[in-house]
């Protein structure tokens, strides 16, 4: 399984301006030997305000109701880029509505993914029938501080000792496995239905651009101890990383 290009934001029709929205276009990530469609754009905090969920089709969730407008931001655009997605594999959702365990909740015959870092937002999208799951996550440049902060959380010693052989900076290398662990659990999560924490899946190989992971514990029928699963990673030229996890339909 190869994942050599980064993704590319393709040109679309132009759209009604938005102080809020910027940026957005829809995207192609390669991963896996294979293309995967979504749509990406970046947003101002400073130009949020709730009718914006209105004049963008999104239903505001009741979640919502305590949020700040931070989140209220990166949740709008999040779904602004989640019904564009889906509209690219004919999937249209009058809304994609928010689930007990904060999991989005997709129309049948997709699977999806929804991430947000900064003032990024991003959506993959594929026909339920290409995939039992599907997972993105996109973070900000990690640095040695926050590394350090959060190491012990998100890997083990071994773990560790892998991302250090691994990586030329350590800490961009933990950035990676972070976001291809969180990749991991939304992928898996239609299966397992349920929170798990890093410690679920560990670190078994580095390779450019490919991390292999160890199921630690039974998690659901099909997601067993001992069961590897594969995750693409990519830097920006920022230092911010992109992962992507695929678990395909058997053949």
């Amino acid at each position: 399984m190869t994942a050599d290009a980064p993704a590319a934001i393709r040109p679309e029709p132009p759209r009604p301006p938005s102080r809020f929205l910027c940026e957005a276009g829809d995207i192609e990530v390669e991963a896996f030997g294979r293309r995967f469609g979504g749509h990406a754009c970046r947003f101002d905090v400073a130009a949020y305000r709730d009718e914006l969920f209105a004049e963008h089709a999104v239903a505001f969730a009741p979640q919502l109701e305590r949020a700040v407008p931070k989140r209220r931001s990166e949740f709008l655009a999040g779904r602004v880029c989640a019904g564009r997605a889906l509209a690219r594999i004919g999937a249209l959702a009058a809304t994609v509505a928010i689930g007990r365990d904060r999991e989005p909740l997709w129309p049948p015959g997709v699977a999806a993914s929804i991430t947000h870092a900064g003032d990024r937002a991003l959506c993959v999208a594929v026909p339920a029938a290409d995939a039992l799951g599907l997972g993105v996550d996109i973070e900000r440049p990690m640095d040695a501080r926050r590394a350090e902060d959060i190491r012990a959380v998100v890997v083990d010693a071994a773990e560790w000792a892998l991302i250090e052989a691994g990586f030329a900076d350590p800490a961009a290398g933990l950035g990676a496995v972070f976001s291809a662990k969180e990749s991991l659990y939304k992928a898996l999560f239609a299966q397992v239905r349920r929170v798990f924490g890093f410690e679920a899946m560990r670190l078994a190989r580095v390779e450019p651009q490919r991390l292999e992971f160890v199921c630690a514990e039974d998690l659901a029928a099909e997601v067993r101890r001992g069961q590897r699963f594969a995750a693409h990673y990519r830097f920006d030229a920022d230092g911010g990383v992109l992962s992507l996890v695929w678990l395909p339909r058997p053949a």
